[in-house]
């Protein structure tokens, strides 16, 4: 049922997010050939400033559009009156965040990937392309200088928490709209404060446990060697834990608490 429920969230939101990021794609193609050819000249100078303003647009959209769609979607699926039609499905409550979920964090991924791809195919010429290896190889050089035979253990927790981090800024939006949805009125406004509490609190959460660590550590204690194999793997079981959390009180609310318009 998971994966029918995935495959339905991805066709729902390429039907919004697709054409975004095709428009982003030909906005990149069009500059690109702009700024490889000085044509416009006289009264037509305006046009290449023109289409460079919709491409920083294009690609602001990418990112927005993406975040906003995938918002809503959890919020009028789960909370409004679809989600009469969601919770009557042959699904587990945690089959139906699980589906959003996966969605939400493929969707990320590729608007980060595709923004990144345009920078790239705008401003890269052919010659630049040896100068990008030669940085690549140096700073890899610098990884295997300053981390050693842990550089490996090094990029797999850097992957671990990007992917991690992600996903726990997804999980505090759905908690948040879990929290919202208990509300009789202003769910939005509910569910905008539930983030903001959240995120405050685990803020100070945060500078307590770093000033405490700061205070328990050695002060000539190497830090670069420690990152790869305690600091790291500590913010791992932090984050693992957090989304848990999250993921839990989620679950929990919507199982039990369910409070539909």
């Amino acid at each position: 049922m998971l994966a029918k429920l995935f495959k339905h969230e991805l066709k729902a939101t390429s039907k919004v997010l697709v054409p975004v990021f095709l428009i982003a794609f030909i906005f990149t193609i069009v500059n690109r050939i702009i700024l490889g050819f000085d044509i416009f000249h006289g009264v037509f100078t305006f046009i290449p400033a023109l289409t460079l303003v919709g491409y920083v647009v294009s690609l602001i959209a990418v990112v927005v559009v993406t975040f906003v769609v995938l918002i809503i979607r959890f919020y009028k699926n789960l909370t409004s009156e679809e989600g009469y039609l969601m919770f009557t499905l042959p699904a587990k409550v945690s089959q139906l965040i699980n589906s959003k979920l996966l969605a939400a964090l493929l969707w990320t991924v590729l608007s980060f990937l595709a923004v990144i791809l345009s920078l790239l195919v705008m401003y890269l010429r052919l010659n630049d392309f040896a100068s990008i290896i030669d940085a690549l190889q140096r700073g890899w050089t610098e990884i295997n200088r300053a981390f050693g035979a842990k550089t490996i253990l090094f990029i797999i927790d850097v992957i671990i928490m990007a992917i991690l981090s992600i996903i726990s800024n997804i999980l505090s939006i759905y908690v948040s709209i879990a929290i919202g949805q208990l509300f009789h009125g202003h769910r939005l406004l509910a569910s905008f404060g539930a983030y903001i509490g959240i995120n405050i609190a685990l803020q100070m959460f945060l500078v307590i446990a770093t000033a405490v660590t700061g205070l328990l550590l050695p002060e000539n204690i190497n830090d670069t060697a420690l990152l790869p194999t305690i600091i790291f793997p500590c913010i791992i079981v932090f984050y693992i834990f957090l989304n848990l959390l999250y993921y839990w009180v989620t679950n929990y609310l919507f199982s039990y608490k369910l409070n539909l318009e």
